[in-house]
């Protein structure tokens, strides 16, 4: 397992359930590569991904696909977290799992634990002050992203109020784009700076399909403004020249 390049994290939480499908695609093309770290809503799950992500080969590259802003990285949560309020304590410590949330999982306290690493990071905001702080400790590069909404909610925090067929549409391009870019570059031996290319150019096709196959979605210019930020906002601090994974 320590030698396997592509370090797959994905924080346990609902909300982000979907991107199961770029972690199943990934490791379906590149198997025996590939060590996927789901941390569980736990406090020593977090702790045990923090050794792994330290442990993890100079050469090989770390995915992060969870929730996050700019300037940190959240971690699991259970699923009943948001009704802990109407829970009892007792309740709640016979459950804990369930009522768990890291909000703080990597911040400014502990993102030298990207030393020597290279990342690509599928998190809100991952652009901002979180990958600057990951580059200026010691990782080598950080591929972050913008604004990324797939809910109802993200989009209503944005100023945009969309129906549940928007977001189905939102996660469904999201997770193409991103597998399909990945799993190319990999294959192709590529840079992070080809990489940002090759989603900016497999975004724009997305959104030309978007725009002229569903003529009957009135959203579509909507999805495709979402789907232009995905790309534009996307950015690559640090050496953007070193490949994703040395062979």
């Amino acid at each position: 397992m320590r030698d396997r390049p592509i370090l797959i994290v994905h924080p346990i939480d609902k909300t982000t359930k979907f991107l199961d499908r770029i972690k199943n695609h990934l490791i379906g093309n590149f198997d025996n590569q590939v060590h996927h770290f789901n941390i569980h809503p736990n406090k020593t799950s977090h702790i045990d991904c923090l050794h792994r992500i330290n442990e993890h080969s100079l050469d090989g590259i770390i995915v992060f696909l969870g929730h996050g802003r700019g300037d940190k990285l959240y971690g699991s949560k259970g699923d009943l977290w948001e009704n802990r309020e109407f829970v009892s304590p007792e309740s709640i410590s016979e459950r804990p799992d369930k009522y768990f949330y890291n909000d703080d999982f990597i911040n400014d306290q502990n993102v030298n634990i990207f030393k020597g690493k290279k990342v690509f990071c599928l998190s809100c905001n991952s652009r901002e002050k979180i990958g600057k702080l990951a580059v200026e400790n010691g990782a080598i590069s950080f591929f972050g992203f913008g604004d990324i909404p797939t809910s109802v909610g993200e989009f209503k925090e944005s100023g945009v109020s969309v129906g549940h067929k928007v977001v189905m549409k939102m996660k469904s391009e999201l997770t193409y784009i991103i597998k399909t870019s990945l799993t190319y570059c990999i294959n192709r031996g590529d840079s992070f700076q080809g990489l940002l290319n090759t989603i900016r150019f497999i975004t724009n096709q997305r959104i030309a399909e978007v725009l002229m196959r569903d003529k009957g979605f009135k959203e579509r210019s909507l999805l495709a403004d979402y789907l232009y930020y995905l790309k534009t906002d996307a950015i690559v601090h640090g050496d953007g020249s070193i490949k994703l994974i040395n062979k």
